[in-house]
């Protein structure tokens, strides 16, 4: 018995029709499994999940999902099946976009990394400061950084381009397990309605990633609501570098980060 995830993207940019069918491939689910299916926008802060008894598709190469995108609201009705706790007539979910103050979107950067990268750190997405410099942990308060040097045992690097190169030098890539989302401010719990970056792909094409550290506990919980764990990378809870968490002091941390290092 497991939980099967599939993240769909409504992409309005790619698609000719403002109401289309979005399929999701069902071969691998087993009667006994519950199959999760994330629904994200590609422009609009609109989330939903949705879950699926195992016994209701076991059969059946693939059920789908129509969008109707009226530009103030976004529909969802399914077909080939209902999802848990459903009423048996259309299943709709409606987002209405005026309910959203558009300036709290915030959105990730591209990753660090390259095919060497075997440790990939995960935030949840950049903070105000960061967005503002266009740079990972920009905050000087931020211990990231600190951190990374010390563990490595490098030098504290003094521009966001040595930086970078420290990464790619210790085998470390950088990025955040949401795309975007709606926060008001810089702190995780603020963080609402979030679509997640396409870490499956990534781990896909990055061969010698061993090692996944979570940079908090935002970070991690994220990461569970929209993915499965892959049972060749090790995954290792971190302390959160942030200035807002002070429950541990920097050697304490280091000595907890220095765990991403263990190959």
């Amino acid at each position: 018995m497991s939980e099967i995830t599939r993240n769909r993207t409504i992409r309005t940019s790619t698609r000719q029709e403002k109401s289309k069918n979005y399929k999701i491939d069902t071969k691998t689910v087993s009667r006994v499994d519950t199959l999760v299916v994330n629904i994200a926008h590609e422009t609009k802060p609109f989330i939903r999940t949705y879950k699926f008894n195992g016994a209701d598709i076991a059969f059946k190469d693939s059920i789908s999902f129509r969008v109707n995108d009226s530009g103030t609201s976004i529909d969802i009705s399914w077909s080939g099946a209902e999802p848990i706790g459903a009423t048996p007539t259309k299943i709709t979910a409606s987002y209405i976009l005026t309910k959203t103050n558009s300036t709290n979107i915030k959105k990730s950067f591209d990753p660090i990394s390259d095919s060497e990268t075997m440790i990939l750190i995960l935030g949840t997405i950049p903070g105000d400061k960061s967005l503002e410099l266009q740079e990972y942990y920009g905050n000087p308060r931020n211990r990231f950084w600190k951190i990374i040097s010390t563990i490595t045992n490098n030098e504290f690097p003094l521009n966001y381009t040595d930086k970078k190169k420290l990464l790619l030098k210790t085998k470390i890539g950088v990025w955040d397990v949401a795309h975007k989302a709606d926060r008001k401010g810089s702190l995780d719990s603020a963080i609402k309605n979030e679509e997640p970056n396409d870490l499956k792909d990534f781990i896909i094409k990055h061969k010698k990633l061993k090692v996944i550290g979570f940079n908090g506990t935002k970070s991690e919980t994220l990461f569970n609501r929209h993915f499965n764990k892959e049972k060749h990378i090790k995954y290792i809870l971190l302390p959160s570098t942030s200035q807002a968490y002070t429950g541990i002091d920097f050697e304490d941390s280091c000595k907890i980060w220095q765990q991403i290092l263990t190959k």
